[in-house]
């Protein structure tokens, strides 16, 4: 990881952390008593009945389902997923590394606690954060018809996910505008333009 990334340390008792994810690359290392990690993929949003995302206990959603019991006739569609949960039981001298989005419920089951671990983002290009991205595109096309919000799909995966590979790689690099590569400039240059389209320029 960075060198300019600092650790965070918790202590605590026995305690449960609820089902949430984490928009950074985490490292957990117990330093002293036990933790429990249940771990979920990040396509498994659906499955969780994920809570609200602006009134939440510390920050980020949750995932309701989780920890509930089995047939909880609130979340039918969490007993197919309840079995694929990936489980890591840590001690002293143990570490887990979690990537972004994963969603992730932790015990402390020990009485005293102690846990170091370490945040950050080894991908960013600037300030500019996927979740900032998320939340815009849910103002612009989340209420649009079913057909448009299929139609912008399509376009999404052209030009953000990339499923075929670089949208324009039918052409030299030289013609590739600021589609090219971010570091090489186009990263200002496209935060520049959707700043003016914000602005309503």
């Amino acid at each position: 990881m960075p060198p300019t990334v600092h650790p965070r340390i918790w202590i605590g008792n026995a305690s449960c952390v609820s089902c949430h994810y984490d928009t950074f690359d985490n490292l957990a290392a117990v330093v002293a008593g036990r933790r429990r990690f249940t771990l979920y993929p990040p396509a498994a949003i659906a499955n969780l009945y994920v809570g609200p995302i602006d009134h939440t206990m510390a920050g980020q959603p949750v995932g309701l389902a989780d920890g509930s019991d089995r047939g909880d006739p609130r979340y039918p569609r969490f007993d197919a997923l309840r079995d694929q949960a990936f489980e890591a039981e840590l001690g002293p001298g143990d570490a887990l590394y979690l990537p972004k989005l994963w969603w992730h419920r932790v015990e402390a089951t020990a009485p005293f606690n102690l846990l170091v671990n370490y945040w950050w983002d080894g991908f960013s290009g600037g300030p500019d954060a996927p979740y900032t991205a998320m939340l815009l595109a849910m103002i612009a096309i989340a209420e649009r018809p079913a057909p448009e919000r299929a139609a912008w799909s399509a376009f999404f995966d052209h030009y953000v996910f990339r499923p075929n590979g670089h949208p324009l790689a039918h052409l030299p690099e030289e013609r590739h505008g600021i589609l090219g590569p971010l570091a090489g400039g186009n990263y200002g240059q496209i935060r520049a333009f959707v700043m003016r389209l914000l602005r309503g320029g």
